[in-house]
């Protein structure tokens, strides 16, 4: 096929792949087996094997069918039993493939044997692996020093089993990267409703109205699958409407019934005007909110009563008139309706408290766990948590490991530890509450300036791990990255490299993945994992048809060459280290250890499998849990007695709540401390305090309020906001090999309004120079003069952008990522840890769009230029409130 003529078809490909067809064309061989296949045909269903997992090419893990053809994978279906995606299905299941089949993908153990960095390495078995690891890891345990080893994931859907092998060995160092991702979106839910809900699940089937605050489900959003067309539906069955605030024309905004332009930063200031309409006009359900929320409507209606429709207007750009309008009608459609905020209005020095106002508008109508609302349904493992009342109890079924003590001065405490911290430090952490104290590990897993980034759970600060390691924080002895991509994807990026080079600060570093990247370039060592489609994994997540329901992940095929699932790595290494550790780590296969898993399904281990899914059909649909009655034996050894307790009252067990009394009955209420939604909470003032943040901060408020992105004040004519975003086809810059998505976008040219580009004298095309800054306020290295980085792009114009705004995608501009993630024309990664027994002809000259064949080129890498800059109190990346300059070059 002849590149004019592929790029012909390109526009129809692309198409037919985002609904989901994938007519795959591959060469392929298989790396077990040996045997080839040459270039394949049509998918012939009557030879193929179709076996139901769960996709693993994004966070939203949905039940697919893999369709498996003389022992290759072939094609990737929907399982129409799964009920989030209702048997839809999107193009990066296709990626699955792409990865599997990837020819640069790493299948050998590798140890370096040039400079780290340099390129340079050999095979070496598994055995060879494992003793050169057990023996640098195991002194650390026997010396007493286990947190010197730090295992730092990117992506972990194993349900707890890395935290098992952590746990066993001693380290509290299980490091992830939620706050690149979303704690400050996740802190304000777990403060209103408690720690099962730190993601909500709207009732998007039949809601009515839908006010979207840079949320985009229609692209890319965590469970955006299950949303979008589920609110499609919706509008189309039943009239529901959609209203968006964003900076430009997304996905989601382009369909929405009503679009609206918004400063950066102001998603707040809007909610709060809708907030104060709605006050205003008599419209909120105050019986709801009197039964419920922790604040009366009058200290509500006091706090809001200066953010009027005008006032928002002047801070966000968006007409007094519509935001007076929408509020109304957003009311009125109660309690069928429903709020949707992501990283759009959450991931500014503001988000937190962004949040916390649009979360008050559901209870404000009282839309919370209603048909059509914002409802709130079981999201993690079940184990007997709130909302799981009554579902099969599935844990891990190893020996479990205690947890490693807490680090401080007293009984209970790692003194050894506590004392290597540099003294302002310990002087910090010995003034916290014991609450905080007794959940504190230190520097990287919790860092003691962000107590809300570990206060409801360890979210962490992943952006500040290698700074926190170059200053000293905590020594490393052997440090292991799974899946991580942090040399490419961080914030500073290039920070994270120098630290990773740096062999003082990091003695030792071995990389579990799937292939060659940024991340492994920079170990000591790699081990080959295998992929979604050669592993099991335990899956459970939150439901939109609101019956939770649980999955599981199982092998297609055998894991090509000698890689191997993380669980069978850490449970060999685990036996080698010995020690003691080899006693939570009892299977010898991962079949054997995920039937027991899954032992109490009321259904066989066979059907399970050929199922992929369980559900409870005909359990009632999670509305209104908190009125849920407790049950005689959740009643037993309380201090419940009917009558003798006042409405309001705690129902105690043990000296924890459990329950609250309503109308004289015992309900569960919220999983909050005082089982009440918490609108007003003394956390945030309580962390301010502890480390040092001025109260007239606004994160430091106990009701949410609104206060402007520090950088944003004033921001000079010459100055725009950058800004990033996802496309739908890929999955932040994990995807960039995928060779299929990566032929539909491969590139990341600067979008800004044809008005600012004509403000600038820049015709579509140009090059241009962004100039980035260093943010102000009480962030990282706030108020550094002169340019914090910089990097040099074409530009595209693109009406319905904000006029001070410019974006461009963060997840293209590999350096290190084989032949397609770096669009090369020929093969870059290690010959040493590939099989010539995958391959792929049509790569044999390279990708199309490479430069030296004419294209256009893979993208430019801008991580370096973007600072790390996490929110205060709870360390979330402040990803939107780049202030930059732009120059033509």
């Amino acid at each position: 096929m002849s590149d004019l003529t592929r790029r012909s078809i390109l526009k129809l490909g692309s198409a037919l792949i985002a609904g989901g067809f994938s007519p795959l064309r591959v060469s392929a061989q298989n790396a077990t087996s040996g045997k080839t296949f040459g270039v394949l045909g049509r998918l012939d269903y009557s030879k193929a094997k179709a076996t139901p997992t769960i996709c693993f090419a994004c966070t939203n893990h949905c039940g697919v069918i893999g369709w498996v053809q003389d022992g290759l994978v072939r094609k990737i279906d929907g399982n129409p039993l799964d009920p989030n995606t209702e048997g839809n299905l999107c193009s990066k299941a296709q990626g699955m493939i792409s990865y599997t089949y990837y020819p640069e993908r790493i299948l050998y153990p590798l140890r370096r044997v040039g400079k780290r960095g340099e390129g340079k390495w050999k095979r070496i078995t598994w055995e060879e692996a494992y003793t050169e690891l057990a023996e640098k890891m195991r002194p650390l345990r026997e010396n007493g020093n286990p947190e010197e080893f730090v295992f730092h994931y990117g992506r972990d859907k194993t349900k707890g089993y890395t935290k098992h092998f952590t746990n066993a060995f001693g380290t509290p160092h299980r490091l992830n990267r939620r706050s690149i991702c979303s704690s400050n979106r996740r802190a304000p839910l777990m403060s209103f409703y408690g720690r099962d809900f730190e993601w909500e699940t709207q009732d998007l089937s039949n809601t009515k109205y839908v006010i979207n605050w840079g949320g985009n489900p229609y692209e890319a959003y965590q469970g955006g699958l299950f949303m979008a067309h589920r609110l499609q539906s919706a509008r189309v069955d039943h009239g529901a409407k959609l209203v968006t605030f964003e900076v430009r024309p997304s996905a989601t905004a382009s369909k929405s019934d009503e679009f609206y332009t918004v400063m950066p930063g102001t998603d707040g200031a809007v909610a709060f005007a809708m907030i104060h309409t709605i006050l205003k006009e008599g419209l909120e359900d105050k019986e709801f909110w009197n039964r419920w929320a922790n604040l009366s409507l009058d200290k509500l209606r006091k706090s809001v009563e200066n953010y009027t429709p005008e006032w928002a207007e002047k801070k966000s750009g968006v007409p007094a008139a519509d935001i007076r309008r929408i509020a109304i009608e957003f009311a009125k459609a109660a309690p069928a309706c429903c709020t949707m905020s992501n990283r759009g209005s959450a991931k500014h020095y503001n988000g937190m408290q962004s949040d916390r106002a649009i979360r008050t508008l559901d209870v404000l109508v009282g839309n919370v766990g209603k048909p059509g609302g914002y409802c709130l349904s079981s999201l993690r493992g079940w184990s007997g948590k709130y909302g799981q009342e009554g579902l099969p109890n599935l844990k891990l079924p190893e020996p479990k490991a205690s947890d490693p003590r807490p680090w401080g001065i007293g009984e209970g405490f790692n003194e050894i530890a506590f004392k290597k911290l540099p003294k302002k430090v310990q002087d910090r952490v010995n003034n916290f509450p014991d609450k905080w104290r007794k959940k504190y590990f230190g520097e990287l897993a919790t860092p003691s300036e962000y107590p809300l980034a570990w206060h409801w759970y360890q979210m962490r600060v992943g952006q500040l791990v290698y700074p926190y390691i170059k200053q000293g924080r905590q020594k490393v002895s052997v440090y292991m990255s799974f899946t991580l991509g942090a040399a490419f994807g961080y914030p500073e990026a290039n920070a994270a490299r120098e630290v990773l080079k740096d062999e003082k600060l990091i003695p030792f570093h071995v990389a579990i993945d799937i292939g060659y990247g940024e991340q492994t370039a920079l170990a000591d060592m790699i081990l080959p994992e295998a992929t979604s489609l050669e592993r099991w994994d335990y899956h459970s997540t939150n439901c939109y048809g609101l019956v939770p329901y649980t999955g599981v992940r199982q092998p297609l095929v055998d894991p090509q060459g000698e890689s191997k699932s993380i669980q069978v790595i850490l449970r060999e290494l685990a036996h080698k280290i010995g020690g003691g550790m080899e006693k939570h780590f009892t299977y010898k296969d991962d079949e054997s250890l995920y039937k027991d898993w899954y032992k109490e399904l009321p259904i066989s281990w066979e059907e399970f499998k050929r199922r992929g899914i369980w559900q409870e059909k005909n359990r009632a649909k999670d509305y209104e849990l908190y009125e849920r009655p407790l049950t005689e034996s959740e009643l037993a050894g309380t201090n419940f007695n009917a009558g003798k307790l006042a409405d309001g009252a705690l129902v105690e067990k043990e000296g924890k709540a459990v329950g609250i009394v309503k109308d004289g009955k015992a309900v569960r209420g919220f999983p909050t401390p005082n089982r009440v939604i918490n609108v007003y909470d003394e956390i945030f003032p309580e962390a301010a305090a502890a480390v040092g943040l001025p109260l007239s901060d606004g994160n430091a408020s106990p009701l949410a309020t609104w206060h402007e992105v520090p950088e944003h004040v004033d921001l000079p004519d010459d100055r725009f906001i950058f800004s990033t975003f996802k496309w739908n086809v890929h999955t932040q810059g994990r995807s960039g090999h995928w060779k299929y998505s990566a032929e539909i976008i491969h590139t990341n040219p600067i979008f800004m309004h044809p008005d600012t580009g004509k403000a600038l004298g820049l015709v579509e095309g140009d090059e241009v120079e962004v100039s980035v800054y260093r943010p102000t306020g009480f962030t990282y290295r706030a108020g550094e003069k002169g340019v914090m980085g910089s990097f040099k792009n074409h530009v595209r114009f693109l009406k319905g952008m904000h006029k001070r705004v410019v974006m461009c995608s963060h997840h293209v501009g590999h350096f290190e990522h084989g032949i397609v993630g770096e669009s090369k024309t020929s093969e870059t990664s290690p010959v040493e840890g590939k099989s010539n027994k995958l391959a792929d002809q049509s790569l044999k000259d390279g990708v199309w769009w490479a430069k030296k064949r004419g294209g256009i080129g893979g993208g430019v890498h801008i991580n370096d230029a973007l600072p790390i800059n996490p929110a205060p109190l709870i360390g979330g990346q402040n990803w939107y409130d780049n202030v930059c300059s732009i120059e033509k070059v």
